[in-house]
């Protein structure tokens, strides 16, 4: 049975940490982050090789085609992933750029965008897996991203309710988030995100 506790809510959005990655999450929209290259040359691994497995091997022959190159600000759409392959209805690649030098802030941006999309295909549910170790990155590098990644949820649901508030947007379908990690780390996931949202 999959781990899953809401660790707290933010404009009447449920935030949930869940023990499954962008393959198995079971929402309307899951959402993967993607570099443009994996440190050290090897092939994605963890949730990341399971959700590129789950396509059939799509994702990295689209990056290497250069369809889709990951880049920053890049997004990939499917609104139709292969059942049961995929439980999600859609999925969404978030673009990061390349690996080198990264920083956990730039999880930031692609959260604010991830939760901006969501919003406007009224998913009422969405997951979002950052994939920071799954493309090489050692566990001393992504310090600071559960607090990185909730900034970007907090910006963009600020942003809405304020759209709301001078009537240019309506009723959010959006009723939960669902951040994404590996079982090892779930208890540690909880505390952390639960932390950050305490300072929103």
């Amino acid at each position: 049975m999959t781990e899953r506790k809401i660790v707290g809510t933010l404009h009447g959005v449920a935030i949930e940490v869940a023990a499954w990655d962008g393959s198995a999450a079971e929402v309307d929209l899951s959402c993967a982050c993607m570099f443009t290259e994996e440190l050290g040359g090897g092939p994605p691994v963890g949730g990341l090789a399971h959700l590129d497995a789950a396509l059939g091997g799509a994702l990295v022959r689209l990056r290497a085609d250069g369809i889709f190159a990951a880049e920053i600000g890049e997004t990939l759409f499917l609104d139709q992933p292969p059942p049961p392959s995929v439980a999600a209805r859609a999925l969404l690649i978030l673009g990061m750029g390349t690996p080198v030098g990264w920083h956990a802030r730039g999880l930031t941006a692609a959260v604010q965008r991830a939760v901006t999309i969501a919003l406007g295909l009224r998913a009422g549910s969405t997951a979002l897996a950052p994939s920071m170790l799954d493309s090489g990155l050692r566990p001393d590098q992504t310090d600071g991203a559960p607090a990185a990644m909730v900034a970007g949820l907090a910006a963009a649901l600020d942003a809405h309710a304020r759209l709301r508030a001078i009537g240019f947007a309506g009723d959010p379908a959006l009723r939960r988030w669902t951040f994404d990690v590996g079982a090892a780390r779930f208890s540690g996931a909880v505390a952390a995100f639960g932390a950050a949202l305490a300072d929103h």
